[in-house]
């Protein structure tokens, strides 16, 4: 039985310009940085293709109106999702004195259904972001912040762990909305992890940081809570040994850092490198005798680039060790 759905949002600016971010060429920075390829018209495919160029979705054109996009599309990202029935996503709008009302509705089964019912909201927050300066002003990195204090996340947290990634870490990436840095924590296979919805991972995340199970560090400029580290030792974080295919057997004694978020405006202001000497020092008194970390080789988006700068690795005194596709594994030594 299908599911049906709908989530709306106000752009200010004039429908033509939302038009464009929908149908027109280049890759859609707002739509998990996806390129189309095909032409929007009526009985055409488009082929969504990621950074390395894999399909992560392909689409059928049903119809192409005024201010009117329907699509016939499966999500090919993950077997589950690619063995599913096509689900269908339409997008209207409506201008108004004050710029554009963007409607996102869809008709859906399964795990596709879940997923739209879960990122929906985010995708309409980053096409906001995309076409609208008066909403990307609101996130423009502040000139000077008050001192920074770090804190171990721990069940006394929580709420603030919460309130961070619900409505600020990635106020200018909502497509990222749904991690809750649950990915270093993973223990599903690919298939499974595809499938997995914000609550989802809001949840057990969470759970986790009840149980003491998350070695975790936030930054707080007075009460607000503006950045954050997920570090550890490096055989109990899942997600980052199956992402960089790491033996446990070669990591006795060794962690990583393994995630760095930062607010929007407290970008650029030395938060990361703070929580960066804040993880070192706290794995240098556990006894460790080195430390981990996977920056990419190039620093070409703020928002794929959340394990860290590889500059700020290397300031910090981590020497590289070898490549894993475009991510560099540094190390420094802490004895």
């Amino acid at each position: 039985m299908s599911s049906r759905g709908s989530r709306s949002i106000h752009v200010g600016v004039k429908p033509d310009a939302v038009w464009a971010a929908l149908v027109g060429p280049g890759r859609r920075e707002w739509y998990y940085r996806l390129q189309p390829e095909g032409e929007f018209q009526p009985g055409a495919r488009i082929r969504w293709v990621d950074l390395e160029g894999k399909a992560a979705e392909e689409s059928e054109v049903v119809e192409v109106a005024p201010r009117r996009l329907v699509l016939r599309t499966r999500f090919v990202f993950a077997p589950g999702l690619a063995a599913a029935p096509q689900h269908l996503v339409e997008w209207e709008l409506a201008g108004d004195e004050g710029g554009t009302q963007v409607r996102m509705s869809w008709e859906a089964d399964g795990p596709a259904g879940r997923m739209l019912e879960s990122e929906a909201q985010a995708q309409l927050q980053g096409l906001r972001l995309a076409v609208d300066p008066a909403a990307r002003a609101q996130l423009e990195r502040l000139r000077e912040i008050g001192p920074i204090e770090i804190r171990d996340v721990g069940s006394g947290l929580l709420p603030a762990y919460q309130h961070f990634f619900d409505d600020i870490a990635f106020r200018d990436f909502p497509e990222w909305q749904s991690c809750y840095c649950m990915e270093t924590h993973r223990t599903q296979g690919d298939d499974e992890w595809a499938e997995r919805t914000a609550a989802d991972n809001r949840h057990d995340m969470s759970e986790s940081i009840r149980r003491g199970e998350v070695t975790a560090l936030l930054a707080f400029d007075g009460d607000e809570p503006v950045g954050w580290c997920n570090y550890g030792e490096t055989a109990r974080l899942a997600g980052v040994m199956h992402r960089f295919g790491l033996a446990a057997a070669n990591y006795p004694g060794v962690g990583s850092v393994a995630c760095f978020v930062i607010a929007p405006r407290y970008r650029g202001h030395g938060v990361a490198s703070k929580l960066l000497d804040a993880a070192i020092e706290r794995l240098r008194v556990r006894g460790l005798r080195a430390v981990e970390a996977y920056p990419a080789r190039s620093d070409d988006s703020e928002h794929t680039n959340y394990r860290g700068p590889l500059s700020m690795f290397v300031r910090a005194g981590f020497e590289p060790v070898r490549e894993i596709g475009r991510h560099v594994i540094v190390r420094k030594n802490l004895a």
